[in-house]
């Protein structure tokens, strides 16, 4: 019987892909706003709001990418399920999207497949035009919370009904 892989720091393998997962998000996140921030700092501190989700950590907040991704931007979407909502319809988005569970247990899938969980701590992805078909609480008495990064054309609405 083989025994499980250690790395010098004590941690096995699986433990360790678990937290770089958990981390991988925020990285990006940093990485994206950093990468914008020396040009929109004058914007920035000309609205009060520069920054910041609205409605109480609600709406999006849009980041023009630079070069090499001239032309594209990252747009961040809080959002929170209620439990027993109804699900979504089925809809696209032009560019990626990567998300990030921040709490609860969040029910997820594309392309008609088989819904997974996704619970928090863990993130998911979209390939550019896949159609999201599931999008609810996996539990009838659980909020969910998420961040939702889409990556697509500058300027361009980030979701559209599924045809």
């Amino acid at each position: 019987m083989k025994s499980r892989t250690k790395r010098g720091d004590g941690k096995g393998v699986n433990e360790t892909s678990k937290i770089e997962r958990r981390v991988f998000p925020l990285k990006l996140i940093a990485a994206t706003l950093m990468t914008g921030m020396a040009s929109e700092t004058a914007n920035a501190q000309q609205g009060s709001n520069a920054g910041k989700f609205g409605n109480g950590g609600q709406g999006s907040l849009r980041q023009p990418l630079p070069s090499p991704f001239t032309g594209m931007d990252a747009t961040f979407t809080q959002l929170t399920i209620q439990p027993g909502a109804a699900l979504s319809r089925p809809h696209t988005h032009p560019g990626f999207v990567l998300g990030y569970v921040i709490e609860g247990d969040y029910l997820f899938a594309i392309n008609n497949e088989t819904p997974r969980v996704v619970r928090a701590g863990e993130i998911f992805y979209e390939p550019p035009g896949a159609r999201h078909t599931t999008h609810a609480s996996a539990s009838p008495d659980q909020t969910v919370k998420l961040l939702a990064i889409v990556i697509g054309p500058l300027d361009e609405a980030t979701k559209a009904p599924a045809r």
